[in-house]
Formats: C-alpha cells, structure tokens, sequence
C-alpha cells in the first residue's frame, strides 16, 4: 500500500461491516417504546417543569440528560438512511408517542401551578430562530457520530443538552395549561426545528459512513419521507431566518430608544431609565418607559422625549412614560427630594 492509498484509508467515512450493525443495534434498541423509556421521559418533563417554573437552568440541564426523546430521532434517522421501513415505523410511532406523553404531563403540571407567573425561561423558548436549527443540525450530526464512532461514546451527553428536546415541549405543555395557545405555539416550533435538523443531520451521517439499502430499489420506499424532512427543513429555515431578522430589527431598535431616552433624561435633575419595553399596538410601535425621578416627567416633557426618539430611530414611536418617584439622599440630607402632585399628596393625610 503506498503512501497516497494509505491517507485515503486514513480519512475514509465508510464504517466496517461490523461498526454499522454494532450502530444498527444500538440505534435500534434506543428507538423502542419501553417502560424506561417512558418513565424516563416523564421524569424528565416533570424535571423540566419544575426547573421552568423555578427559573432554574441547572435542573433544566437535568432534564436534558435523563430524556429519551433523542433515541427515536436517530432511529428515524437511520431508517431513511437503510431505506428500513419496519425501522422508520417503530421509530417515528415511539417519537410520536413520547411527544405526547411529555406534553399530557406538562399540561398537567401546569394546570397545578396555574397560579405561578410565566418565567424567563419557558419564554426563552418560544421565539426560536434559524440559530436554534443550525443547532439541531449541527447536533445531529454530531450525535449520530456517536453511534457510528466507538472512541466518541462521552459525546452523546454534550449533544443532549445541546439539542433540547423535552424543555421546548414542557413549556408548550405549560403554556397551553395556562391558555397561551400563541407562545405554546412557538414552544412547539423550538421542538419541530430540532426534531428536523437532528434527523436531516443524523440522517446524512449515516449514509455517509455507509448505512445505506441493502437492495436495489429500496430506497424508493422512503423516498417521499426523506423529501418531507428535506423540505420541512427547507420551510422553517426559511421562516426562522426571516424570525431572526425580525428580532434582530427589534432589538436594534429598542436599543436605539433606550440610548437616546438615557442621554436626554440626564439633563432633568434626578430622572434615570429604568427599563424600556417595546410593542406593537396595531400599526403603532409603542414603547413603555420606566423612568425612576424625583418628580413626574410633565407631558410637555414626554413629548420632547417622543420627537427625540423619532428622529433618532427615522420612525414613529409611541412613547409612554411611567414615572417612579424616587428619593436620593446621604447623611447630610436630599440629595434629590421627592416631589408628589397634588393628587398624590391628598392621598396622604
């Protein structure tokens, strides 16, 4: 063997014989609906649900290890690579199935805590973007090296918490409890994008390293299934590229509103920007300022603020000022002293 043929040999893809049936094997008994694939998957929802609710992104990451949804994923995977209808089948019945399960729990866990507040982290999860695919894609890829790949059997926990499965679905399954059908909505849409990259991802390593059918023709029978990935993937690329540049136009533009309302608000005694919230209200982007002063900001002075801010941004905004009377004082007195209105003084005897 010379030199040339032995660095093709060194970077071949194609797996032996024997690696890609020790992978059909692993890959297969991870793909089936058992009772430790559903106790699992449940443990998982509920240790998502609780970390949801609690803010707490450690137990989240929890979650992310102890479930199973990820095994029928790779399956399918694997089943449109092999063109293994009987593999596809089981595969996609077990994803559908715990999919299911994982949402009827978290909507039970969150009709018992209804009377929570809806935090960060579950509406994180409901605007995802064409990042959160290229995610699932490249998580896909990488999980399913570490079926084909004996030296790589650590990785699969990193690409766990990378590709984020049962999180998204418990927060759907929260959402909907708490009748938010719209941020539900997008929760599910966070799933279905890393459902897809993952098997498109896993899907090409497979064939690249060899699975693929073992009969002349076979592939037609999957043919239409690896179209519909194909073009699912296609669709919401497409619609997570244009949700990123929404975000990214709405970011710069509550940006755009803070910077100016922060430089113009030093020039009244005491007032500081607390936060900024921008919004649509119709045709009308409205944006809700807190301002922490000593004395409310006046209308005159509201209005001065709003030409500012559109000029700055080349749009019209909306601008509300919600005015937090405040005090700043040191030992030897005010520094800023509270001014009230006279409807607010007459509220105090």
């Amino acid at each position: 063997m010379n030199l040339k043929e032995s660095a093709v040999r060194r970077f071949e893809f194609r797996a032996e014989e024997a690696q890609r049936s020790a992978a059909r094997e692993a890959v297969t008994s991870g793909a089936a609906i058992t009772t430790s694939y559903l106790a699992m998957n449940a443990a998982a929802t509920l240790l998502a649900g609780f970390g949801l609710l609690q803010n707490s992104p450690a137990v989240i990451i929890g979650a992310m290890l102890v479930a199973m949804l990820l095994g029928p994923i790779v399956g399918i995977a694997l089943g449109l690579a092999e063109a293994d209808v009987t593999l596809l089948g089981r595969s996609l019945v077990a994803e559908v199935v715990g999919v299911i399960w994982v949402l009827t729990i978290a909507y039970v866990l969150g009709t018992a805590s209804r009377s929570l507040s809806i935090g960060s982290e579950i509406l994180n999860r409901t605007s995802p973007t064409i990042l959160d695919l290229l995610i699932g894609l490249v998580g896909g890829l990488a999980g399913a090296f570490t079926y084909v790949s004996v030296s790589l059997t650590g990785v699969i926990v990193g690409v766990a918490i990378a590709t984020a499965l049962v999180p998204p679905l418990t927060s759907c399954g929260i959402l909907l409890a708490h009748r938010l059908p719209g941020l539900a909505g997008g929760a599910f849409l966070l799933f279905l994008a890393n459902f897809t990259a993952i098997t498109v991802g896993a899907t090409t390593v497979f064939w690249l390293v060899g699975h693929r059918p073992l009969a002349t023709g076979k592939a037609r029978k999957v043919l239409v299934p690896r179209l519909i990935s194909l073009a699912l993937l296609l669709v919401l690329g497409i619609h997570l590229t244009a949700t990123l540049h929404r975000v990214i136009i709405q970011t710069t533009l509550e940006n755009n509103i803070q910077k100016t309302l922060s430089n113009n608000l030093s020039s009244i005694p005491g007032a500081r920007l607390a936060s900024v919230t921008l919004g649509p209200r119709g045709d009308t982007q409205v944006a809700w300022a807190v301002v922490r002063t000593p004395q409310a900001l006046s209308p005159e002075q509201v209005a001065h603020l709003n030409d500012l801010v559109n000029r700055a941004t080349g749009t019209t905004i909306d601008l509300h000022v919600r005015s937090v009377i405040t005090a700043e004082t040191t030992r030897e007195g005010y520094v800023y002293k509270p001014q009230y209105s006279p409807a607010d003084n007459a509220s105090f005897p």
